[in-house]
């Protein structure tokens, strides 16, 4: 793997340790799939993807309430599309499998008073209809500009300008820099609305007892409007009830087309040590934005933050006359879910999904194995599905 870039992380840490203060940490991933959908056979090299990363993160607080932090990420196939796989997690360098390397993480953490911070600079997200996602081998990240504020009773403010980011349709954008936030249709008109970015705000709130209420708003430049609703109340220490309602809003350039509306409620209990879980939701017959992730797939597909969301195939809870149900098992290291998806509007976006995972570890590494079996008229995913996850943890 070429790793050059992280000559300037491992430069400035070395030139900060005798300080003390400066943290490297990071992880070194395998992944591999293989699936017998479509026209491929399990463990067959057209039927699989494999990649191999490593993630280099530097920490350092270089004076009271000022905090730097950088990551770089790289990815390579170490040669297996030769024997094994013929396909990659993440995108490579120009669309191949070149190895490759980029700056995941580049902000500055300010703590200006007492209960505020700012977070200015590249970074990860984790929101509603905006986020980070994490199943893949390299998350996306975004630039962006985060304010925090804790001062009003049992209350988190939050702003955010999220300019641009790399996760656009799997990384593609990759080495092309962070050129874009998210295009949430199809059309020529949306291709050159997607690096206007999007502004959210929030309000976190929890004076009501046992319960977390949340409320999103979001500004996708020229676009949509987007709101997010949710509760989460646990009233018993077992016992926790969830509650979801979101819209999104077409405008700008796409002015006119359907609202995306959807609810859902989750059920969860823990008895003798095993989380139990179920979920419904329901997305209206119209709308032209699927319901997810608003700065990664765009308007047809995504992972969504719906209650019911499978485990692998993410392009099905969100879309428009969903109608699905979730039902999790997880005992220590196992867990076992069922996603049912229904849809008024078109057969090929139904899709059932069990999954069986088991995570341990063996010596330093983690691993995880996924077992997946899908149903659908999609043939692409219609199928047996196998997965592992290898990752070794490290600080320096």
């Amino acid at each position: 793997m070429k790793l050059t870039k992280l000559s300037l992380i491992t430069a400035l840490a070395l030139t900060t340790a005798m300080a003390g203060d400066a943290k490297i940490s990071g992880d070194a991933k395998l992944f591999y799939g293989t699936t017998d959908a479509g026209e491929a056979d399990l463990f067959n090299k057209n039927g699989a993807m494999g990649d191999t990363a490593i993630n280099l993160d530097y920490t350092r607080e270089v004076v009271a309430g000022v905090t730097v932090n950088a990551g770089v990420t790289g990815v390579s196939t170490l040669g297996l599309e030769n024997t094994l796989v013929s396909a990659t997690w993440v995108t490579h360098n120009k669309g191949d499998v070149q190895d490759s390397a980029w700056i995941d993480t580049a902000n500055i953490v300010l703590k200006p008073v007492e209960k505020t911070m700012l977070v200015i600079g590249r970074q990860t997200l984790d929101t509603p209809l905006a986020f980070t996602e994490t199943w893949n081998i390299a998350q996306n990240t975004f630039d962006a500009a985060v304010a925090v504020d804790n001062h009003l009773p049992d209350t988190t403010l939050i702003a955010a300008w999220v300019g641009r980011g790399n996760g656009h349709n799997g990384f593609e954008n990759l080495h092309g820099g962070m050129t874009k936030y998210g295009a949430l249709n199809g059309t020529q008109e949306a291709a050159l609305a997607v690096n206007e970015g999007a502004f959210a705000a929030a309000v976190i709130n929890k004076s009501i007892p046992m319960t977390t209420a949340q409320l999103w708003f979001y500004n996708v430049r020229n676009e949509a409007d987007a709101i997010w609703l949710q509760a989460d109340i646990t009233p018993t220490k077992e016992l926790s009830v969830g509650l979801q309602y979101s819209k999104i809003s077409p405008k700008g350039v796409v002015d006119g087309a359907d609202d995306t509306k959807a609810v859902a409620a989750k059920l969860a209990y823990n008895v003798s040590g095993i989380d139990l879980a179920a979920a419904y939701s329901k997305v209206d017959d119209k709308g032209l934005v699927y319901m997810g992730n608003t700065a990664t797939a765009g308007a047809h597909g995504g992972q969504s933050k719906l209650y019911t969301e499978a485990w692998w195939n993410y392009n099905f809870v969100g879309q428009a006359g969903a109608k699905s149900m979730m039902v999790l098992a997880a005992f220590d290291a196992y867990t076992a879910q069922y996603t049912s998806v229904k849809n008024n509007n078109n057969n090929l976006l139904e899709m059932d999904e069990i999954t069986l995972t088991a995570t341990t570890k063996v010596g330093p590494v983690d691993a995880t194995i996924a077992l997946i079996n899908a149903s659908s008229d999609d043939a692409s995913i219609d199928g047996n599905t196998i997965q592992a996850y290898l990752t070794v943890p490290f600080s320096l």
